[in-house]
C-alpha cells in the first residue's frame, strides 16, 4: 500500500476542487496513508476546513515535502487536480527531483474552458493567445501532452475517457458529500427573517459563481424566478456566489432582481442554512461542451439537503432516474424551469418521493469514505506496475516538456528583450528628430530676429526706448 501521498490542487482553499481534495487527503490518513496537500499559494488558507488530518505546502516550498511526511522520505504517489498550466509545471518539476508515479484527475473539458475563457476557437489558438493563457487554465497542447505521461487518471464523469489514451489506465471517481454537513434539516427561520422573505413564498436556491461557461444558464434561471412572480406566484431565488464582473442579466432584464437574494461569497459553514429554507434547488443549463464533462460539486450537496432538485439531463443526471431521486429536463431553462416548479410545488406527495430516493443516492454513493477506498485500490493497481520502458518514456517526456518550457520562457524573454530594445531605439530615433526640430526652428527664429534688428523699425523702437528712459 502507498504510503507517502500529495495531492496537487490547482486552487487553494475553499474552491471547490479544494474541497474535493480536503476531504480525499482526510480520507486516505484513516485508510493508513501519510498524505500531504499542495495548493499553489496560501497554504494558510487550509484553516477555513475542519478537522485536517494532513499537512499542507506551497508549491514554490517544494524542498520541503519530505520534512512534510512523517517518514521523512518523498511521495510515492503525486495526484493532481487537473492538468492545468501552474500544476502541469509543478508536477514535471516534481518528477525531476523524486521518483513518483503520477495520477491526474479530470473535472472539466479543459479545452472548452480555455476556449470559452479566450473567447476564440481554440484552432485559432496562436502565439498572442498563448501570451493571454493565464496559469490556472490548460494549454490546448500541453495538457495533452502532460496527460500522456501519466501512469493513471481520475476522471470525476466517465464522458472524461474521450480526452484519455487507451493505453492508459483511470477511474471513475465520483465526489463525496459531508454527512456531518449537508443533511435534512429544519428552515433557518432568522435567516428568512434577516433576506426579509416571505415564508409564503416559493424559495428556489442556487450556489454557485458566474462565470463566461454558465453565464446563460444562470441569466435562465433568473429569468424564470421572475416569469413567476409575473404570473402572480411569490418566489424568490436564494443565490450565493460571485459574478466575476460579467453582467450576464442585460440592461432589459434588471427587473427580475428585484426578486433575487443575492448573497455574494459566504463561508462554507453558512451554506447549510441557506439551503435549509429552499423549496427547491436548481441546476440550469443543458447538455453541452462544457456540461457533459463535470459533475456540480453542489448537487451532491443538493440531494443531501432532503431538498427536490431539478437537473439537465447531462453529467450526473445520466446516473439518477427522473421523479424517483431528481427531477430531470432535457434543459434547465426559463420555460421548463416556471412549469417543473408549479408541478413539484402542485405535487407535494410527488416531492416527497425525490426527497427520499435523493437522500438515498447520496448516501449510497456520494460517500467519501466509500469513494476514497476505491481511490487507494487505484494506488495499489498503478505502483504495482513495475518500471518498464514505458514508463521510462513517460519520466522522459515529462524532462522534454520541462525543457520546452524553460526555452519557451527564453525564447520570450528574448523576444521581450528584443522588443524593448526596438520600442528604445525607436523612442530614440523619434527624440533626435525632436531634436533636429527644434534646432532648425531655433535657427530660424535667430534669422528673423537679425533681420528685425537691422531694419529701420527696430533702429527707432531702441530710439524711442532711450528716449523714455531720458524723460522717466
Amino acid at each position: 500500500m502507498p504510503h507517502n501521498i500529495l495531492l496537487v490542487s490547482h486552487s487553494d482553499f475553499p474552491a471547490n476542487s479544494a474541497v474535493h481534495v480536503h476531504h480525499y487527503a482526510n480520507e486516505l490518513v484513516k485508510l493508513g496513508c501519510d498524505c500531504v496537500v499542495a495548493v499553489p499559494y496560501n497554504q494558510d488558507s487550509v484553516k477555513e476546513m475542519p478537522n485536517c488530518l494532513y499537512s499542507v505546502v506551497d508549491y514554490n516550498h517544494m524542498e520541503q515535502l519530505p520534512s512534510k511526511f512523517e517518514n521523512g522520505f518523498p511521495p510515492q504517489i503525486v495526484h493532481c487536480w487537473t492538468p492545468r498550466e501552474h500544476v502541469r509545471k509543478f508536477c514535471c518539476q516534481l518528477s525531476v527531483q523524486y521518483d513518483i508515479a503520477l495520477i491526474i484527475h479530470l473535472e472539466d473539458n479543459e479545452e472548452c474552458v480555455t476556449s470559452r475563457f479566450l473567447g476564440i476557437s481554440l484552432d485559432n489558438f496562436d502565439t498572442h493567445a498563448e501570451r493571454l493563457l493565464p496559469h490556472n487554465l490548460s494549454h490546448p497542447r500541453k495538457y495533452k501532452d502532460f496527460l500522456n505521461t501519466a501512469d493513471g487518471v481520475t476522471i470525476i464523469i466517465e464522458k472524461l475517457k474521450d480526452f484519455i489514451e487507451p493505453n492508459i489506465s483511470y477511474l471513475n471517481l465520483f465526489p463525496g458529500v459531508d454527512s456531518l454537513e449537508f443533511y435534512p434539516r429544519l428552515p433557518d427561520l432568522d435567516l428568512l427573517k434577516k433576506l426579509e422573505i416571505s415564508e409564503k413564498s416559493t424559495i428556489i436556491c442556487y450556489t454557485g459563481n458566474v462565470h463566461l461557461a454558465n453565464q446563460e444558464e444562470v441569466r435562465e434561471l433568473y429569468l424564470a424566478i421572475g416569469t413567476r412572480n409575473r404570473a402572480g406566484k411569490k418566489t424568490v431565488l436564494i443565490r450565493t456566489g460571485i459574478d466575476n464582473n460579467l453582467d450576464f442579466l442585460g440592461e432589459n432584464d434588471l427587473w427580475v432582481k428585484e426578486y433575487v437574494r443575492e448573497m455574494g461569497w459566504v463561508k462554507r459553514a453558512e451554506i447549510p442554512s441557506i439551503l435549509s429554507i429552499a423549496d427547491i434547488l436548481v441546476q440550469p443549463g443543458g447538455p453541452d461542451e462544457f456540461n457533459d464533462y463535470r459533475f456540480p460539486s453542489k448537487i451532491p450537496e443538493f440531494l443531501a439537503m432532503g431538498k427536490p432538485v431539478i437537473l439537465p439531463r447531462t453529467n450526473i443526471a445520466n446516473h439518477l432516474t427522473h421523479l424517483v431521486n431528481s427531477f430531470i429536463l432535457s434543459d434547465v431553462n426559463c420555460y421548463s424551469l416556471v412549469e417543473t416548479i408549479d408541478f413539484l410545488m402542485d405535487n407535494p406527495e410527488i416531492r416527497s418521493k425525490i426527497i427520499q430516493g435523493g437522500l438515498e443516492y447520496a448516501k449510497n454513493h456520494l460517500d467519501w469514505g466509500k469513494n476514497s477506498e476505491k481511490l487507494l485500490e487505484f494506488y495499489d493497481s498503478v505502483i504495482s506496475v513495475s518500471c518498464s520502458g514505458d514508463e521510462k518514456h513517460k519520466l522522459n517526456q515529462r524532462f522534454k516538456l520541462l525543457i520546452d518550457d524553460y526555452q519557451q520562457a527564453n525564447t520570450v524573454k528574448l523576444n521581450l528583450l528584443n522588443e524593448n530594445l526596438n520600442n528604445k531605439n525607436q523612442y530614440i530615433q523619434n527624440q533626435e528628430y525632436q531634436i533636429s526640430e527644434l534646432l532648425s526652428s531655433k535657427q530660424l527664429l535667430e534669422s528673423e530676429i537679425n533681420a528685425m534688428r537691422s531694419s529701420k523699425f527696430w533702429k527707432l523702437r531702441e530710439l524711442w526706448f532711450g528716449i523714455k528712459e531720458k524723460l522717466l
